[in-house]
């Protein structure tokens, strides 16, 4: 870029513009009514969750009057009541999406969708359970700074363990006499990802057993002990958190209908014949 400042480029020509405009992607593909309504009902609830958890509004006050019944939210556990009602409506949502068909699913745009609210509704569920030990702006700012720790450890395990992984397969490869590199360091990497997950998950538990457990850590994290079954649930939830990105992720491909990148058919004798065939993806505009 600084080369344009400084010399002269000749400009670019146009882009190509054929006269035929080509078909519109995102003809004929729309999502229903009923996702809508799926999806706008847990946004309102994912609102109502982070609201609760920076306190911004107390439930235990509230009374509900209605077909003749008296709701008094006074000695119930809103935390309980929130997660249910997320998780609830989060399966609804998923199911509505999952009912959507098949060339509606595969539209990057519902893809991106998708995405974006299940990703609120996970975020969601951590305030709810960070806000059962400290309803404030500082516990959705902390959620923050454990998923970012938790990324930076889970990356620097997975180079570590790359150095580790990479030479066991290549030497497994050489003794199958099947020697590959590009196949060794793609399966050391994924080796390397599992333990690297494992390792995460374990290290967070045990970390937060001994801010709990001892005195020496407890100081450098608390300012007073946490109650103890709350604290539990936030560590649990935060770990599920974690892994639910690469554990969802096989579900996620068959709801977004993903193909793989061949294609396969019988020949005559009964053998499996394997067709590769890497399709461009679909335009999102």
């Amino acid at each position: 870029m600084l080369k344009q400042l400084f010399s002269y480029v000749p400009a670019e020509p146009p882009p190509e513009a054929p006269e035929t405009e080509p078909p519109d992607p995102n003809a004929d593909r729309a999502l229903s009514e009923s996702l809508r309504s799926a999806r706008r009902t847990l946004m309102a609830w994912c609102a109502v969750c982070l609201a609760w958890s920076t306190a911004q509004f107390t439930l235990e006050e509230l009374n509900i009057d209605a077909a003749g019944l008296s709701i008094n939210l006074k000695n119930a556990s809103i935390p309980l009541l929130l997660g249910l009602g997320l998780i609830y409506l989060t399966a609804r949502w998923i199911i509505e999406f999952a009912m959507m068909p098949r060339h509606v699913r595969r539209w990057p745009l519902a893809r991106i969708d998708f995405k974006l609210t299940f990703a609120a509704a996970r975020f969601s569920i951590l305030a709810v359970t960070a806000g059962a030990l400290n309803r404030s702006v500082q516990s959705i700012l902390a959620i923050i700074g454990c998923l970012c720790i938790l990324g930076l450890v889970f990356g620097l395990l997975t180079l570590v363990l790359m150095l580790v992984t990479t030479p066991i397969r290549l030497r497994a490869r050489r003794k199958a006499k099947r020697e590959s590199m590009t196949n060794a360091v793609g399966e050391a990497f994924v080796w390397s990802t599992v333990f690297a997950l494992f390792l995460t998950a374990t290290g967070t538990a045990v970390f937060a057993y001994s801010s709990y457990k001892y005195e020496a850590v407890r100081a450098m994290v608390w300012t007073q002990p946490p109650e103890p079954i709350a604290f539990t649930v936030f560590v649990l939830t935060l770990i599920a958190v974690f892994l639910s990105v690469w554990f969802f992720e096989p579900l996620q491909n068959k709801l977004f209908g993903e193909r793989p990148g061949y294609f396969t058919k019988r020949s005559e004798d009964g053998r499996l014949i394997y067709t590769f065939d890497n399709k461009p993806d679909e335009p999102i505009l």
